[in-house]
């Protein structure tokens, strides 16, 4: 389930400069990096106009603001911002090396900004390069100092990288070695909770989450993890009322419904679910993770049709390198093959999985092996 991690912290700086969290792409803020020569004027005017292209919107943002960038790192090559947000468009079309390729050419520029790092962080998370990831993680608490913020979530995203790993030894002594230096902070310790909860540590993952609520009641990410460790404890009920808490206090993280839906679906309570994924997907149309969720509640609930234009609206929209567009392409078939007695169908959008999703996704030997059933 994505909740069991915290949201990655990914920015855009714009050349009058900001950084912003979530991998959202605005315009805006504050640069970071101090230029000895100024900004050549037209790449400063190609590059407004990529922000003005993301800003306005529409399905081809993306491809138009990159056409400006490169017309501006034509005529600024040190336009560090420039490369950056190249990494930022590929990260959000799903293209990792893409989006480590322009996050390292901007830190060949300005060496130790760490919100690029953060970003080439989880560029590397994703692909499943964990070293190096833990590597630039590592680079960017070395480059933040005590009183800096981004300090802290950097040791919480390198220490849910560690979790994930089975690192937990590690992992808290990242984290401690944080509260040691820059004080505790509401996320530090919502981590430290999670890691406790893996640990089966059940006691001492309340008794952080709880010093977490002390620090920020409203923090809703506290009340997932909570949840979290209420259904290991094989408490559904309190995990679904904490779910509920953490979607009360912001509307706006679905993380929280996401978990929650997945136990249902898990559970086979397909109405619930969907009533849950539903609710996100009115909120974040391009959140396709929960649109392919979406889709196995529909089928679950043996509304083929539904969940076949679900899983199509994926695959035509979600960047094409991306997981969820993978799952979508897998469900698609497995739904011809297994649900709609269309077994030459089902073989041929296994060919299609085969050919276009990622090699390490975690459903291709499936796929192979259900090919050769139907061969």
């Amino acid at each position: 389930m994505r909740g069991l991690i915290l949201v990655a912290a990914l920015g855009l700086t714009a050349a009058c400069g900001n950084k912003n969290a979530a991998g959202t792409i605005q315009p805006g803020g504050q640069r970071e990096f101090k230029r000895t020569q100024p900004v050549n004027a037209k790449a400063q005017q190609e590059f407004e106009r990529a922000m003005r292209a993301l800003r306005l919107g529409g399905e081809d943002r993306y491809e138009k603001a990159k056409e400006r960038l490169k017309l501006a790192l034509e005529a600024d090559p040190k336009l560090w911002e420039a490369h950056h947000d190249l990494g930022i468009i590929a990260w959000r079309e799903g293209e990792d090396d893409a989006a480590i390729a322009g996050f390292t050419k901007a830190l060949e520029i300005n060496k130790t900004h760490t919100p690029t790092l953060m970003a080439r962080a989880e560029a590397h998370r994703r692909a499943g390069h964990k070293k190096d990831a833990r590597s630039d993680y590592e680079a960017a608490l070395r480059g933040t100092d005590e009183e800096d913020p981004n300090r802290r979530d950097a040791a919480a995203r390198l220490a849910s990288l560690l979790r994930e790993g089975g690192d937990y030894e590690d992992a808290v002594t990242v984290l401690r070695d944080t509260v040691r230096l820059s004080g505790a902070s509401s996320k530090i310790y919502t981590e430290l909770g999670l890691i406790y909860t893996q640990q089966k540590r059940h006691e001492l993952a309340q008794l952080v989450l709880q010093k977490a609520i002390e620090l920020d009641a409203k923090d809703p990410g506290i009340y997932n993890a909570l949840a979290i460790l209420a259904l290991r404890q094989g408490k559904a009920q309190e995990a679904f009322q904490l779910f509920d808490q953490a979607v009360k206090l912001d509307e706006n993280f679905v993380d929280a419904r996401f978990n929650k839906a997945s136990v249902l679906l898990d559970a086979g309570d397909y109405e619930r679910a969907k009533t849950e994924l539903v609710a996100i997907v009115r909120k974040r149309e391009d959140d396709y993770a929960a649109q392919v969720a979406l889709g196995v509640a529909q089928r679950g609930l043996k509304d083929h049709d539904a969940a076949k234009k679900t899983w199509d609206r994926v695959v035509k929209e979600a960047p094409r390198r991306s997981p969820a567009r993978a799952d979508a392409l897998f469900d698609l078939a497995m739904l011809k093959a297994d649900f709609l007695s269309d077994p030459t169908g089902g073989k041929a959008d296994l060919d299609r999985y085969l050919q276009e999703a990622p090699t390490g996704h975690s459903k291709r030997q499936a796929a192979e092996e259900k090919r050769k059933e139907l061969k």
